[in-house]
Order: structure tokens, then sequence, then C-alpha cells
């Protein structure tokens, strides 16, 4: 799924998964209005019924082609001074074809063309300390798929991607066998990074503060974008190398965590393909360099997972129990999120990111689904937090969040009241000392809640909180406050020692995105500051940025853009490397290598896909992790 963190200085301190395909390759490759808020301090349900209209929410979840100049921008209310830096925005805003004359679109939010918003907070050139001047801008990421489909006169090019291209006529997939098989060689060309936003050089005194910004999507595919005039510097199908490559890295988790023992470090957790097939590996970034964190942990099937969690020692990746289906033909009919198997466990693995060894490796009988880790912590044992679900609708279901050609046209509010009401907290506990496991469902807390955040979200360093999870947690949550409706949206502070809503701010037909947490360097209590979050006005039709007190989550202040803004999705960060361009040499084998495993992967599947041939698994049964050799089929 899909977030932004201020970026910039402060005072003081401050499934798209088009690449999937891969594997089957194994490639390398108006007035001025302020908002009220509504505040509640218990879990008591509100009937909201006869105040909340929830208009235009399709608004939200539909084509924004338009792209806007720099310009300066009205702040209604203040801002505090401490916050100072530019919030940027990543999400889908295009589904269909740009020709007119081409029936087809993408039928999920997570295939939307990458489109980034940006909101410079205190960018006067007479005072950067006027946080009352915001400066906003919106553009594409020009991505060579971004160019494909704009160029194309043959509608949307085959790929695979999160749920179907469908025929706008029939509402029916469009399938073939040329079709799957050109999805397939187009995967390894994919570059649309719609998901989040990272800054890679914080804590680098030499490469801060460069004036760009890192998109990231789950698949590998980065762009690098100009916080300047959001130009699209570079962009690729591929991370970075690896100093210590082992095989094809098919995708990593599009939520990255900063080291939280030191500054200027990135960690990941991702899949990794060769011929020994595929393991689990966690690396570790830091300016140019870019490594496998110690030892990889063999899989016989492909696990998806979308986050993972970091904290002073380890990094902590839940395997949920879903499985990639690779049949082309599946994937073309359902997209590739629907298309996944469930299996009957929850898979828990803990490695220590000082040795590189794996601490813990347990798999559990209670299933667990999830897109998004909440906190993590360590001491006599390791937590961590999600929000989480029991069934796997919200990924898979006939309703899962959010197909676009069943929530959108007649029939779409009905059928958005089918989607889940959201997770629930669930933490799960690790003994690495006799290697138990506890789970813990905190189902006191009955709205649902989607895009989780805290004031340690993006932390690192000094920073960082590793002892014990955060006491507040916010997030956006549907069918707010016992409402029926799946339009009624608010913004919600949970607090976790109560196990109940702090409080809350909701409007008629407000919809907010995910909140971002800016401390107050003077404050004393966990939720000094205040949140940021880009929200679309369904009643005025226009997207404003939104200024919210933390502790209260009364309005400090809004910013109109005049103009309207699709739903976007995960966090901008800092600002990473100027001029990193460390993906030509993949680039130069990739087709040819793709091509050359394809034949492989036709005459020597059985021995690629019969893992314990290969000697992952010792005669006990037990796993036997990669040090990093490649393993060549016998």
């Amino acid at each position: 799924m899909k977030e932004g963190i201020l970026t910039g200085t402060m005072n003081k301190s401050s499934p798209n998964f088009s690449l999937i395909a891969a594997v089957l390759l194994l490639v390398s490759p108006s007035s001025v209005n302020s908002f009220s808020s509504t505040t509640t301090t218990t879990t008591t349900a509100i009937d909201v019924s006869t105040k909340n209209k929830n208009v235009n929410f399709e608004d939200w979840i539909s084509d924004a082609r338009h792209e806007v100049s720099r310009t300066s921008l009205e702040v209604q209310g203040v801002i505090p001074s401490y916050v100072q830096g530019t919030l940027m925005r990543n999400g889908g805003a295009q589904w269909s074809s740009t020709n007119s004359n081409d029936q087809m679109a993408y039928s999920h939010i997570f295939d939307g063309l990458a489109k980034i918003s940006s909101y410079e907070i205190g960018s006067s050139t007479s005072s950067s300390e006027d946080t009352n001047n915001v400066h906003y801008q919106t553009r594409f990421i020009r991505s060579e798929w971004y160019k494909k489909i704009q160029n194309s006169q043959n509608g949307i090019p085959p790929g695979i991607s999160t749920g179907p291209v469908l025929d706008t006529v029939t509402n029916q997939p469009v399938v073939g066998n040329w079709r799957s098989f050109m999805g397939l060689i187009n995967a390894i060309q994919f570059d649309n990074p719609c998901v989040n936003i990272w800054d890679y050089s914080r804590g680098d005194d030499k490469q801060h503060n460069t004036g760009v910004a890192t998109a990231l999507t789950d698949a590998p595919p980065r762009a690098e974008i100009s916080m300047n005039d959001l130009g699209t510097l570079s962009t690729s199908t591929q991370t970075p190398q690896t100093d210590n490559m082992r095989g094809y890295e098919m995708f990593c988790t599009t939520h990255p965590e900063y080291s939280k023992t030191e500054t200027g470090s990135t960690y990941n957790a991702g899949i990794e393909i060769g011929f020994n097939g595929p393991r689990v590996i966690v690396t570790k970034e830091k300016g140019s360099s870019r490594e496998v964190v110690g030892r990889s942990v063999p899989f016989d099937d492909i696990p998806y997972t979308h986050s993972f969690g970091v904290n002073g020692k380890h990094a902590t990746v839940v395997l949920q129990p879903l499985r990639l289906n690779l049949n082309p033909k599946k994937m073309g009919e359902m997209g590739f999120m629907r298309a996944m198997d469930e299996i009957d466990y929850t898979r828990i693995i803990v490695f220590d990111l000082d040795s590189g060894e794996v601490v813990l490796d347990k798999q559990i009988d209670e299933k667990i689904f999830f897109y998004h880790t909440i906190s993590a912590n360590t001491g006599q044992t390791v937590s961590i937090r999600l929000c989480a679900y029991k069934t796997p609708d919200i990924l898979t279901g006939e309703n899962h969040f959010m197909r676009l050609e069943k929530c959108l046209g007649e029939g779409g509010k009905e059928n958005r009241n089918r989607i889940s009401k959201g997770g629930t907290f669930c933490d799960i506990t690790c003994n690495l000392k006799d290697g138990s496991v506890q789970v813990d469902w905190k189902e006191e807390v009955t709205q649902g809640f989607e895009l989780p955040v805290t004031r340690f979200s993006r932390s690192s360093g000094t920073d960082a909180l590793t002892s014990r999870h955060p006491r507040y947690v916010y997030s956006y949550g549907a069918y707010a406050n016992g409402s029926e409706e799946y339009d009624s949206w608010a913004l919600f502070k949970f607090d976790m020692e109560k196990l109940c809503i702090d409080a809350c701010y909701q409007q008629d037909s407000a919809y907010p995105s995910e909140p971002i947490f800016v401390a107050n360097p003077d404050g004393s209590t966990e939720d000094d500051g205040v949140l940021l979050s880009q929200i679309y006005d369904g009643i005025r039709r226009e997207t404003a940025l939104l200024v919210l007190d933390a502790k209260t989550m009364e309005v400090q202040a809004t910013v109109w853009t005049g103009q309207r803004s699709p739903m976007d999705f995960h966090e901008p960060s800092l600002l990473p490397q100027l001029g990193k361009h460390p993906f030509p040499l993949l680039l130069l084998f990739q087709v040819p290598l793709a091509i050359s495993i394809h034949v492989l992967l036709l005459t020597n599947l059985d021995e690629i896909i019969k893992v314990q041939s290969l000697g992952m698994m010792d005669n006990n049964n037990n796993n036997n992790y990669d040090t990093g050799q490649l393993v060549l089929p016998r």
C-alpha cells in the first residue's frame, strides 16, 4: 500500500509489483474556509449518519493528469515555526490509457502512474523562517513506463500489475497468449515507482540536503527526483547492485528502515532469486555502498511482504501466509495480488544486524496478514507491532482494497462498503532464548485503521525509540467512529496504554492521507508536535494540506491548493545523494541474461524448484542459511 515525511531542516531537531514476472524469466533482468475538528476520547461508537454525507469520494480515485508549476499558496491559520522543509507525497494519478480511442485502464489503485505533490514550507527567499509561506507543485515521474503509456497508440502496454488491465467497455481483463508473453518481456522494463519516497543520505553531512529524493515501490525500480522542480533525474528497473551480490533481487519492501544505532544507514528486506531458489535477505545501504547483511534464508516459494521492522540490534521479518502464484494466465486475469496463494502458517525471522546471524526462524500456526509495520523494540525479547488482519480479504479477497472497476461508477459506493473495516493492532513477541513466539491482538481497539505512523517512525540514531513501543499511534480509518459507510474517513490518535481512541479529526467529505508526525523540539511529551496530511475535500472538490495539533487533533492551519490530487500513499523523507546513478552495470547485462536464464528455466525447472536437492536443507530438515554462494543446478 501507499505514505510522506517532512523533508529539509527543522529547528534544533528534526504490488505494483510488475517485476514479479522476472522470476519467470529470472531476469537480472474559491473562498478559503477553515476545517474544524471532531474530538473523541473513547472507543464508543458515535452516530454520525446524519452528519456525514461523504460526497465525491470517487474524485479521489480518478485520473488527475494535470500538473501544477511551482506556485505560492495562502496559509489559513498558523504553521508552527519548527515546521521547516518540504513535504512530498507519492501516489498514482493516471490509470486509463492516454489515447481516448483505446478502451483500456488499470483496475487497481496501486497501478497508477506515479505523481509527486510537493509542499515547501518556509521556503520564501526573504526568510527561511517564514512557515506561513508555502510553495506547491505537482509532476508525474517521467519513467520509461510513463512514456510508453503517453506515447502508445495501442493502449496500456502488457505487463504484470497489481490488478488486471481491463477493457473499459466490457469491464473484462485484456488477456491473450501474445499479451502474456509480452507482459513477461516488458516486466524487465518496468520503472514506475508510485509508492514511497526515501532519503538515502540522511545523516551523511557530505551528501545531505542535495536536493534529490528517491521514489520507491515494492519491486526494485527507483527514480531520482529533483526537489527543486520535481524533474526526473534518473530511473532504473533495479535496485543498486549489492557489494556481495548473490543473485537477482526480485523485490524489496517499499518501507525501508533507518538504522537505530547510527545515522546515514538504511536497511531493507527483500527476496533474492538465484539458481538455488528464492531467499529472504536483509540489505544495508549507506552512501554508495549496499550489501546483504550476513546470511540469507532459503524458501521453496516466494513470499510477499510490504514492510518489516528494525530496532536497535535486530531486523524482524514477518512473512504472512501468502505466496506468489506465477501462472501468467492467472496473473493476467486477476492481477498478481488476487492471484496469490494462501498457505497454513506465518513465518517469523529475526536477523542480528551486528553479526548477520539468523537468531530466530519460527513457523506459527496462527495466520497474520498485514501491509504495515507500526514499530519494533528490543530488550529481553524482540517485539514487532503490526496493523494486521486475521483473514487475507484486504489483500486477496473479491472486495480487497482498492479495485477501481468496483469502486467507481454505478454501484461504487455499495461496493466500497464491502471493503474491510481496517486493521487491528497485533503484537508479535519473540523470545530469543527459548525460541518461543507470542501473538497478542489488541482487540479492545475496535476502530479499524491503516497507514499507521508514530513520532518515531522515521527516526534514527539517538532519536530512535527501541526500548518500548510508542504510546501514541496515528492513522486514517474508514467507517469512522461507528459509521456504516466506508467513505466516512477520519484521522485517529490511538493511546496504546489505555487501548482507546485518544482524539480524532473528522469532517464531512474530508478524505485524509497518511499523517506525518513533526516533533516539537521544545516539547516534553511524546505527542508534542503536529501532524501533516494531504486531504481531499469532496464538498469543495479541492485538495489541501492540513496541519493538526498532534496532542488534540485540532486544526492549526489549512493550505488550499486550488486543484485536485488523487489518493496518495507513502512517506517522503529527506534528500538522497545527488547524481547517484548506480544502475548502468546491471542494465548492460540485464536483457541478455534474462534470455539465457529463461532457457535454463525451461530445461532445468524441476531441479531449480526442488530446493532440498540443491542442499538448501540438511538431512534433519534444519535451515542451511546461505553465506553467499551461488549454487548451480546439477
